[in-house]
Parts: structure tokens; C-alpha cells; sequence
């Protein structure tokens, strides 16, 4: 009996550390789901400042614009290489390197267009809220443009039509059958993502004993009070994909990875979701540089690159912008 008690025992414990991985596919599900439901996400035309965009960065170097795409193309293609096994076991023990590979391949792309604007730089948090930015100024196709705002416990979702306000028996675990539980998925990861945003900054905070929050006794504080919460929420800007994207890149350290290796989900799935939201994020970033450079500059940086590797992802991309 104490045999079975203690495989009942770490039977639960497998459980419990495999619910964080679940949840990650639920909400990585949600978004590919609420991507593809939209039919107008190929329509930059509609986008008025997609119709204006011009160079705007007076130092501009297109040669530099070619390095971010080719590095942006090569880690797309380097994550891409999982699909290739077709193994579910493989897909999981991947999940090291394919996470930050995910990220990365984004957020080069996401450069290269800023290059073209004159507001590139090489910080992530400057580059993912000047993305935030772009997002509440309507800068991105609707299907992306959604986000999460405000202070403690006082949060508001943009761009989710479908989501109206969390049910008392909301689970992150619920599976995903239709756009409004796609929707309140994506606000459950947004409210997430946003929270540990502020867990970060308070460490940070504690770190540099900021006289901000340090009690009378000269100590920083153990309990926040809502106005304490509110002068880090102050700081954060708004939470966007691209916050959720690196935090799947922080996702990748073996400790978190870890807790995938006990998870009962379809990794495939997992693996052809994040290809979808990559997929189309990238070819949103690739437009805008296109648009602004021009065809025949961007097809030079697009034929320059070894073809077998960039053929079912740029290539095609282009092909979609041109209408082909």
C-alpha cells in the first residue's frame, strides 16, 4: 500500500508541473486560431498607414535591412527543421531550442522594418514597446492590434471584439471551440503576461532597494498595497504579442522546458501554431519593408538568400504580398 501510495503521490506531481505546459498550448492554440479566423488579415491595403508608409530613417543602410531578414529567415528555417522529424517526442525534447527560435525570428524581421523607420535599437524591452506603440496607433492589421492596458487589477483588453469579461467558470485549461473562447484565451495570457511584467520590475526594484518602496525600518517591503502595485504598473507599457512572444523566449531555460517533458499534449499542434503566428507576423513586417523599399530592392535581398531554405516561408510570403 505505501507503494501505491507513493505512485499515486508522484503521479499527482507530474500533474501539477504538466499544467503550465497546458496552458501554454491552450493559449498559443488561441492565438493561431484567432489569426486564421480573420479574412482580412492579408489586406494591408485597408491599413491607412501602410498606404503612407515611406523611409523615414536619414542614415538608412539597406545592407543592414539585409542582415536582419537573412538572420530573421535563418532562425525561421532552423525552427522550421522540427516539422521535417514529425515526431511528437521530438517536438517536445525540441522545445529548447525552438521557443527562443520562434521569438527571435520575429523580432529580427520586427527590426529590420524598424531600420527603414529610423527607431530600430537593440534593446527588447524599447523594440517590443515601441511594437506596443505601433499597435495602439493603428499601425498593424486589426488581428493583431490587440493588447491589454491599465493599472492593478484594473485591466482593459483592446481588439478582442469577442471577449467581454472573464466567467466565474473560465478555465485556462477549457479547450478551444469557437472565436470568443479563442478571445478570452488571448485575455487570459495577456493578464498573465502583463502580471509577471510587474513580478519582474518589483524584483528589480528590490534588488536596487528602491526608496520608492522601502518600509520604515529601511526595508523594502514584503506586501505591495494597490497604489505600491500602481507606480510599477505606471512604468508598463502596453502588453502586446510581441510580450507574449518573449516571454516564450524566457520560457526556453531548462527549469520551465522541464515541465514540458510531462505534459500529455499534442506537441505538433504546439509547434504548427507557433509557425502560424510567425508566419504571419513576418509577413506583415516583410510588406512594410517592401513597401517602403521597394520591389526590386526586396526581391534582391530575397533571391540573394539560398533558396531551399527560405521557399516555403519568405518566398512565399512575397508571392502573397504580389498577389501571385
Amino acid at each position: 500500500m505505501r507503494i501505491f501510495g507513493k505512485l499515486k503521490q508522484q503521479e499527482e506531481e507530474a500533474r501539477k508541473k504538466a499544467i503550465p505546459s497546458q496552458v501554454f498550448f491552450n493559449h498559443f492554440f488561441s492565438i493561431s486560431y484567432h489569426f486564421d479566423y480573420n479574412e482580412e488579415k492579408y489586406s494591408l491595403k485597408k491599413i491607412d498607414y501602410y498606404n503612407k508608409l515611406t523611409l523615414k530613417n536619414p542614415e538608412f543602410e539597406l545592407d543592414q535591412v539585409r542582415k536582419l531578414l537573412w538572420n530573421s529567415w535563418s532562425t525561421e528555417y532552423a525552427f522550421s527543421l522540427s516539422s521535417l522529424v514529425d515526431n511528437n517526442d521530438y517536438y517536445k525534447f525540441a522545445m529548447h531550442w525552438t521557443f527562443p527560435q520562434a521569438y527571435y525570428s520575429i523580432y529580427l524581421c520586427m527590426t529590420a522594418f524598424h531600420e527603414t523607420q529610423g527607431i530600430a535599437n537593440e534593446q527588447h524591452e524599447k523594440s517590443i514597446k515601441v511594437f506596443g506603440n505601433s499597435v495602439k496607433d493603428g499601425h498593424y492589421p486589426k488581428v493583431m492590434s490587440f493588447y491589454c492596458k491599465g493599472l492593478h487589477e484594473q485591466f482593459e483588453y483592446i481588439g478582442l471584439e469577442e471577449f467581454k469579461k472573464f466567467l466565474k467558470d473560465h478555465s485556462v485549461l477549457s479547450k478551444i471551440n469557437s472565436l470568443d473562447e479563442a478571445q478570452t484565451q488571448i485575455a487570459s495570457f495577456l493578464k498573465s503576461t502583463r502580471r509577471k511584467n510587474a513580478d519582474t520590475k518589483r524584483e528589480k526594484l528590490k534588488a536596487n532597494k528602491d526608496p520608492k518602496f522601502v518600509n520604515k525600518k529601511g526595508e523594502f517591503r514584503k506586501s505591495f498595497s494597490k497604489q505600491h502595485w500602481n507606480l510599477i504598473y505606471q512604468t508598463i507599457p502596453e502588453t502586446t504579442v510581441l510580450n507574449i512572444m518573449y516571454r516564450l523566449r524566457i520560457k526556453a531555460n531548462y527549469h520551465d522546458v522541464e515541465t514540458f517533458i510531462n505534459a500529455k499534449i499534442d506537441f505538433k499542434t504546439f509547434h504548427e501554431c507557433l509557425s502560424n503566428i510567425v508566419n504571419y507576423v513576418n509577413f506583415v513586417h516583410e510588406a512594410y519593408i517592401c513597401k517602403v523599399i521597394g520591389n526590386e530592392e526586396y526581391e534582391k535581398i530575397l533571391n540573394g538568400f539560398p533558396n531551399h531554405l527560405n521557399e516555403n516561408t519568405a518566398k512565399k510570403r512575397y508571392q502573397m504580398m504580389c498577389g501571385k
